[in-house]
């Protein structure tokens, strides 16, 4: 079970008026116990037999049932954390965190547009806009400094990318810290910088990367990692959706927006 999973259940536990221990998202035996205190409070909400659960098992069913008390949709009250309960959990963490349901990912349709008439993304058309991967580089001077990812302690006031995008990306950057603002920015980490320029090829496949040519750059890779989709990934939540439609309405595609996986990555190259 999740450690934010036990933090969030231990934190309710103690709303209730229940003793759970400290909040630590560390299960142990006074956190279970208040679980089953909770459980047994809730009467004909909890299956039949439940009192044979393992400590687990209980613990997940009182985080389905406050799901389906906030009538987030759950799923049968089993015990059992799948893919519905985790969608289910996530929703919770956010209505707390911020008062209100997120809004409906799949409603949201990507904005489609290329005012810049950037090329698809297959070598022979790349090679025909861009020219070989490496050169035409440039330096972007940026409108606030991004702090490195792997190095927070350090930061650049520039970095290369390929001379075509370069005017678009600078728009881009400036849009972004003037509807965010520094310490927004800083808040939701758009200042981490995953980067830009690095040629080779696509990791997990055989044709060059967008990054090859400058035209791809990556943000806050720690919480937006490759093969996570918007149950995980931080960029799904609502609060980047204006940061997604300033870098689409330049043409710049987001792969996590239209492919669901590697929601750190942005680039200028229509799939």
């Amino acid at each position: 079970m999740k450690t934010t999973a036990v933090r969030l259940m231990q934190e309710v536990l103690r709303e209730e008026g229940f003793q759970p221990g400290p909040i630590d998202g560390r299960p142990g035996d006074t956190t279970y116990a208040a679980v089953a205190q909770a459980l047994t409070g809730r009467g004909a909400t909890v299956p039949p037999g439940w009192e044979d659960w393992s400590n687990h098992r209980k613990a997940v069913a009182y985080v389905q049932i406050l799901c389906r008390e906030k009538n987030i949709e759950v799923g049968e009250i089993d015990g059992y954390w799948g893919p519905q309960t985790d969608y289910a959990f996530e929703t919770l963490t956010y209505l707390r965190q911020h008062g209100e349901m997120p809004q409906p990912w799949r409603d949201e349709v990507p904005l489609d547009v290329n005012p810049l008439g950037w090329p698809r993304q297959n070598e022979v058309a790349l090679h025909a806009f861009y020219g070989p991967v490496g050169e035409r580089q440039v330096r972007i001077e940026l409108p606030y400094r991004h702090r490195l990812a792997w190095n927070l302690n350090q930061s650049v006031s520039s970095f290369s990318c390929h001379e075509k995008v370069h005017d678009s990306l600078k728009r881009v950057l400036q849009r972004v810290l003037d509807h965010y603002g520094p310490e927004q920015i800083r808040e939701l980490r758009l200042d981490r910088w995953g980067g830009c320029l690095a040629v080779r090829k696509m990791r997990g496949g055989t044709h060059w990367s967008m990054h090859s040519w400058g035209i791809a750059i990556d943000y806050d890779p720690d919480r937006n990692q490759l093969k996570w989709g918007r149950g995980r990934a931080a960029f799904a939540r609502p609060e980047y959706d204006p940061w997604w439609r300033i870098w689409e309405e330049e043409g710049w595609v987001s792969l996590g927006r239209t492919r669901n996986f590697d929601w750190m990555h942005v680039q200028a190259a229509k799939l």
